[in-house]
């Protein structure tokens, strides 16, 4: 099964369309972006997708992180170099940023303190590069409590990443896996997994085994039925 694959969901449509517009909008202009929605449902896989399709920044919060942690390491994202200091940290990153703008994908959003996004915001306003938040859904509560983040977020730099549909489950199959699944067996998937893109990953995967066990890459929804019920299986055993 091929790793990485970031399937054109209308969610991935409507966060491409976000960081494009954003990117575009230059110093001066809001150009924050968030996407938010449940563990599983292929917000972080999209971003990191991005982020190497407009040669962009990444950063993955960690829990606890400090302040001086933090921009340490946006600014050995951004400069190869981490100062000791905060203050050091973020000049060193708004210089280069001024110079070369890029977005900057941070991960986990919904972990920071508020502070840090102010962090975040300083970076933004003083280089125009733009910066997209990913996290759980507790995210928006976060930006809401400073009017200073939240009005650099329009309304259409928003995405909610949901449930992904029954064609979305036919293109990850036949992408990422090379399998075909016939409308029952992607409806099985569907229903089993609650549209919930990590465990349609973790689906095709048992799929992808039960149909190399027989050879085919046509599956209908027995197959489909009596590899998600195996897998089921082997998680309760």
């Amino acid at each position: 099964m091929k790793r990485d694959i970031c399937v054109e969901t209308n969610q991935v449509t409507a966060l491409r369309d976000a960081v494009s517009t954003a990117l575009e909008a230059g110093e001066g202009y809001p150009a924050m972006v968030m996407a938010y929605g449940e563990a599983g449902t292929g917000k972080t896989r999209a971003a990191r997708s991005l982020y190497i399709e407009h040669l962009g920044l990444y950063v993955r919060v960690m829990e606890g992180m400090t302040q001086a942690g933090f921009l340490q390491e946006i600014c050995f994202e951004v400069t190869g170099s981490s100062p000791h200091g905060s203050m050091r940290c973020k000049s060193a990153i708004i210089s280069s940023l001024r110079s070369e703008p890029a977005p900057l994908f941070i991960d986990e959003a919904d972990r920071l303190h508020v502070s840090r996004m102010e962090d975040l915001r300083d970076i933004h306003d003083a280089t125009g590069s733009p910066v997209i938040l990913i996290g759980e859904m507790g995210l928006p509560t976060r930006v809401n409590a400073r009017s200073r983040i939240n009005d650099r977020i329009p309304d259409a730099f928003r995405v909610l990443f949901g449930e992904i549909s029954r064609a979305d489950v036919h293109m990850y199959a036949a992408k990422a896996a090379g399998l075909n699944l016939s409308l029952e067996a992607g409806q099985a998937v569907l229903e089993a997994t609650k549209g919930n893109f990590r465990r349609v990953h973790n689906a095709i995967l048992s799929i992808e085994g039960a149909a190399r066990a027989k050879g085919t890459s046509e599956i209908d929804v027995e197959l489909a039925r009596a590899a998600l019920g195996g897998s089921q299986r082997r998680r309760l055993g």
